[in-house]
């Protein structure tokens, strides 16, 4: 096995991408790859740790082979933000396995607007439509990506992560045409640009049978449910094209219990006096906001993990965050 390229990659992740972050476990740039023509594994080295994303992308009858080899060749590994049955087969190797925090998922053909926790997607249309914004998809060839960069960096500023990207755990926006990557940008009376989201295809059996919300940003004037508004529009557009899910992505650290697998008792702790503490939400992350905000939709939510054939919990943790640009 060795480092697999684009078009391999691209070609598995058609046939067994669907779960949140294949399409980054498959395109962001700076991870390396290690499989073959029946599946790969996405990681990044920090230190002599591989850090593997996610999950393996292959039938899941493969998953086992696929690890097992990946192992052989690297010693050191955390796994990070998989799913239970990823989880549980990395427990039976030896792994210590911690929740990570719950991913959200939209489940489109039922999905209505209705109920009170939901009030604020059925306002935003009407508060777009009094201001005069309107949203348009487009190809992000269409429009001046000097704009779009200048809602990215201006909404950067206004929080925790200044001044650069956060990778790995969240795929940095690629300002360029991607395969079946779709834009949404929202533009005010005037015809500026105040608001954009990015979504990356989820694939089954080689269809696209839904999308990750990828990216959302907006320029700090830009009123407070215009990102509300695009994600109503999104799930409105791929419901009625008959897709099957619109992922929100990781509510991170959120509903940490620690009952299914063998665990590190350091990380758990450390995961919870995070989540709770108010200068780790103001100055590294903020957990909190970021779960309140994707609990609104009121998703189907579902633990994922992290994994590590480490006694040494804490420092892989920590090296999560350097890889993700946290730290």
């Amino acid at each position: 096995m060795s480092e697999l390229g684009f078009d391999s990659r691209m070609s598995l992740l058609r046939q067994y991408g669907n779960f949140s972050q294949a399409y980054s476990v498959a395109c962001q740039p700076g991870l390396a790859h290690f499989g073959d023509e029946q599946g790969f594994i996405a990681y990044k080295k920090v230190g002599g740790t591989a850090m593997a994303l996610a999950e393996p992308i292959a039938a899941p009858q493969y998953r086992d082979r696929l690890i097992r080899h990946f192992l052989e060749e690297e010693r050191d590994v955390c796994f990070c933000q998989t799913s239970f049955a990823v989880a549980r087969l990395l427990s039976s190797l030896g792994f210590w396995v911690n929740e990570i925090g719950h991913d959200n998922r939209l489940d489109l053909a039922g999905y209505d607007f209705s109920g009170e926790g939901k009030k604020n997607l059925r306002n935003a249309g009407n508060r777009m439509s009094k201001l005069g914004y309107h949203i348009r998809e487009c190809p992000i060839a269409e429009i001046d990506v000097a704009a779009v960069r200048a809602v990215s960096d201006a909404w950067k500023r206004r929080h925790t992560v200044r001044n650069r990207e956060i990778s790995f755990m969240s795929r940095p926006i690629s300002f360029h045409e991607e395969p079946d990557v779709r834009w949404l940008f929202t533009f005010d009376a005037s015809g500026r640009l105040v608001a954009f989201a990015v979504f990356d295809p989820v694939y089954e059996h080689g269809q696209i049978v839904g999308y990750t919300s990828q990216a959302n940003r907006h320029l700090p004037s830009a009123d407070a449910l215009v990102q509300h508004a695009i994600k109503r529009r999104a799930i409105e557009t791929f419901k009625a094209e008959g897709r099957k899910w619109l992922f929100l992505g990781l509510s991170p650290l959120a509903d940490i219990n620690d009952w299914s697998f063998p665990h590190d008792w350091l990380v758990h702790r450390a995961f919870v006096f995070a989540r709770r503490n108010f200068l780790f939400n103001r100055y590294v992350y903020p957990v909190k906001k970021i779960s309140a905000h994707k609990s609104q939709f009121r998703p189907v939510t579902y633990q994922t993990f992290c994994a590590f054939n480490s006694p040494q919990g804490l420092i892989r943790i920590l090296k999560m965050l350097v890889a993700s640009g946290v730290l």
